[in-house]
C-alpha cells in the first residue's frame, strides 16, 4: 500500500507540474506554441504545424482562423503544391512571436531556479526515463486492452 502511495503522490506532482506549464506557456497547441515554431522555423506547411502539434487539423484550421483574422499570421497557397497552405508570421505576428519566446523563457527560469543544477541534470534524466516507458506503454495494446476491460464496459 506504501508503494502506491507514493506513485500517487508523484502522479499528482506531475500533474500539478504538467498545468502549470500548460497555463502558463500557453496550452498544448495554442497560439504561443505555434507563434514560436513559426518564428523559429520561418515558413511552415499547415500540414507540417499539425504533424508536430498532434492536433486536429479542424482544431488547427479554427487557431489558425484566428490568428489570420488578428493580424498575426498569413496563409497562402504554396508556389510548390497548390494544395497545401503556407504559414508566415507578418510582422505584428514576428513581434508577438517574440514576446512570447521571452516570457516563456523567463517562466522557465523562475520554474527551475529552485533547484541546483545537479538537481536538474537529475530530473532530466529521471523525467527522460519515464517518458520512454510512457510512449512505450501507450503503444502496447495489452495496456489499452487492460484499460478498456476494466474500466469503460
Amino acid at each position: 500500500m506504501m508503494q502506491h502511495q507514493q506513485e500517487h503522490i508523484l502522479a499528482i506532482r506531475l500533474k500539478n507540474c504538467g498545468r502549470f506549464l500548460y497555463y502558463q506557456i500557453g496550452g498544448k497547441a495554442g497560439q504561443q506554441r505555434i507563434l514560436m515554431r513559426l518564428n523559429n522555423h520561418g515558413q511552415t506547411t499547415q500540414k507540417e504545424l499539425q504533424d508536430v502539434l498532434e492536433i486536429s487539423s479542424g482544431a488547427l484550421s479554427e487557431i489558425l482562423q484566428k490568428m489570420e483574422d488578428s493580424g498575426l499570421i498569413q496563409r497562402t497557397k504554396s508556389a510548390e503544391d497548390k494544395r497545401q497552405v503556407d504559414l508566415t508570421l507578418t510582422p505584428e505576428g514576428r513581434e508577438k512571436a517574440i514576446s512570447v519566446e521571452e516570457h516563456y523563457h523567463r517562466t522557465l527560469t523562475r520554474m527551475f531556479e529552485c533547484l541546483s543544477a545537479e538537481q536538474k541534470t537529475q530530473l532530466e534524466e529521471t523525467l527522460g526515463i519515464l517518458t520512454a516507458h510512457l510512449e512505450e506503454m501507450k503503444s502496447d495494446p495489452a495496456f489499452a486492452q487492460a484499460l478498456e476491460s476494466c474500466c469503460f464496459k
